[in-house]
């Protein structure tokens, strides 16, 4: 069934910054002086809250807070986000959807003014009706944001489509009664996703292929 109502994730789904993160969470992790982390590594224990994600990589906040830590990985993301690319195929499926006629909704838990100016980046903003953002960095859980959003719009959540790429979006998916499809080549890996029980695809345009192909 074709949904009337998508809801987008932003980081891994559409914007493929999974190496920029790795990258910067390394540079914290050496001036710490603590172990790295391995791509292989980072794609099986990426998770929501943040900050517990942060807890296994050992960090244990009794020096510095989780906030000022945060703080520090979103200055250097700020300065380094516009040299990622948008995931392969997604404009096109982006401009396509929009053409249907179906309504797409950006919700992410990027702060709000980051997500409004990295989608203006991309030039990706005019397709969304609804930019939903975070009102902090702390990275905490989208379900809240989720829950208000669907309250407000009068779509059944039965016509409801959730596009992400981590098992948190299947969390949020289920928690407002919609249906979810997950990418793989984001932020976790493939068995991550198929522990989700939802339908997982390796690109947008797949996803775009078996929904409304």
């Amino acid at each position: 069934m074709k949904p009337k109502l998508l809801i987008w994730d932003w980081n891994g789904t559409i914007l493929d910054d999974a190496d920029l993160c790795l990258a910067v969470e390394n540079e914290l992790l050496r001036e710490r002086g603590m172990p790295e982390i391995t791509k292989t590594w980072y794609l099986a224990h990426f998770s929501f809250p943040i900050r517990a994600y942060y807890e296994m990589m050992g960090y244990t906040f009794e020096r510095e807070s989780f906030e000022a830590v945060s703080e520090i990985f979103m200055q250097r993301y700020r300065a380094r986000f516009s040299s990622c690319p948008l995931r392969e195929g997604v404009i096109k499926v982006l401009k396509t959807i929009e053409k249907s006629g179906v309504k797409q909704t950006l919700l992410s838990l990027t702060q709000q003014d980051d997500l409004i100016a990295q989608a203006t980046r991309f030039g990706v903003l005019p397709y969304f009706s609804e930019i939903l953002g975070n009102d902090d960095i702390l990275g905490r859980s989208k379900v809240e944001r989720a829950k208000r959003y669907i309250a407000q719009t009068e779509i059944d959540p039965n016509d409801t489509l959730f596009v992400g790429d981590t098992d948190h979006d299947a969390e949020v998916a289920n928690a407002v009664g919609c249906r979810c499809i997950l990418l793989e080549g984001g932020h976790q890996e493939r068995s991550v996703l198929l522990r989700c029980e939802v339908p997982v695809y390796a690109s947008a345009e797949a996803f775009f292929m078996a929904v409304f192909g």
